[in-house]
């Protein structure tokens, strides 16, 4: 850790911040599995009487990917810091284990609340209906495991990738790119409501 605050981890001179490299590999992680999961989120919004999705497959893939790069960058980006703080006289060996922690519970909650809310809101106002209990489970379970095993991989990785500057950026755009596509594609869905009920 820093000796300052305001001073910025790096494992050699003219390498990236590890922290940086680390919201990059946990934001890659947490898009591969948004996009991988991205289906099954849809059928928990499916019509209820013909199974039918509310929205296309590959639209939604965008939007699931939004939230979860929303969270790297912000929430993720203090749950690090975070980890960091509370790992800084600990093992090595079990550093990796005590970020997973960390990421299964935020990760977790972010994906009860914010995904929640977010298809809630989609699913009530084309369907009529929000998610049962037992979806909601599921879906707090998906996300934190993905948390886990995002941040047990940063904290593993962060360093050897902090010297792969073309790498680190070539992600780190992907991530952004697939966001904006999100952005988009959530006010398309969204602004489409009013005139489809």
């Amino acid at each position: 850790m820093a000796s300052r605050w305001t001073a910025v981890d790096r494992v050699e001179q003219g390498a990236l911040p590890t922290m940086f490299v680390q919201a990059v590999i946990v934001g890659t992680a947490l898009t591969i599995g948004a996009i991988a999961c991205s289906g099954f989120y849809l059928t928990m919004i499916a019509d209820p009487n013909t199974n039918a999705p509310v929205v296309a497959l590959v639209p939604w893939m965008v939007a699931t990917v939004l939230v979860a790069v929303v969270f790297t960058y912000v929430v993720g980006f203090a749950l690090l810091w975070c980890a960091e703080s509370f790992t800084t006289r600990m093992n090595d060996k079990f550093k990796p284990w005590a970020y997973a922690v960390v990421g299964l519970i935020g990760y977790g909650i972010w994906g009860m609340f914010v995904m929640g809310s977010t298809m809630n809101s989609l699913d009530q106002a084309v369907n009529g209906v929000v998610l049962a209990n037992a979806d909601i489970l599921a879906l707090t379970v998906n996300y934190a495991v993905f948390g886990f095993i995002a941040f047990l991989l940063a904290q593993a990785y962060g360093s050897k990738l902090a010297t792969r500057k073309p790498l680190v950026f070539v992600l780190f755009a992907v991530q952004v790119v697939l966001a904006v596509l999100g952005v988009m594609v959530l006010v398309m869905i969204f602004g489409q409501i009013p005139s489809g009920k």
